[in-house]
């Protein structure tokens, strides 16, 4: 009776073991983005927080425009590493602009037409 009761809590601890070894998964990092729309003279600001190897989007509606800015956010050695999606269309303009870039906290990433419609992402 000794010898299977020995045995029984040998091979529980063999099979169950190495389970209950393995570390919890890592938190996964949160980041905000400040982001920031200019068409003409009217500026729009946005803030959106992001999990590591997660994705999300703004849409606002206003009149006859439309900002559509879906973001995901990639953890990187050099920061963080971005899929952006970023659409503006009103009455008089429709413009898309589809992109990837890496950037460090407090840096700052701007794309669109020189002179017009402008979008720019900080991480903060």
């Amino acid at each position: 009776m000794m010898k299977l009761l020995i045995s029984s809590g040998v091979v529980v601890t063999l099979l169950c073991g190495p389970a209950l070894a393995q570390p919890a998964p890592a938190p996964r990092t949160p980041y905000a983005f400040k982001l920031a729309v200019t068409d003409g003279t009217d500026n729009r600001t946005y803030e959106l927080v992001l999990l590591d190897d997660s994705c999300g989007s703004v849409e606002e509606r206003s009149g006859d425009r439309v900002d559509e800015i879906k973001l995901c956010a990639h953890a990187s050695r050099e920061g963080v590493r971005l899929e952006a999606h970023w659409k503006l269309h009103s009455k008089t303009l429709d413009h898309a602009v589809n992109y990837e870039a890496v950037v460090a906290k407090g840096k700052t990433v701007e794309v669109g037409r020189t002179n017009g419609a402008r979008f720019q992402l900080t991480l903060i």
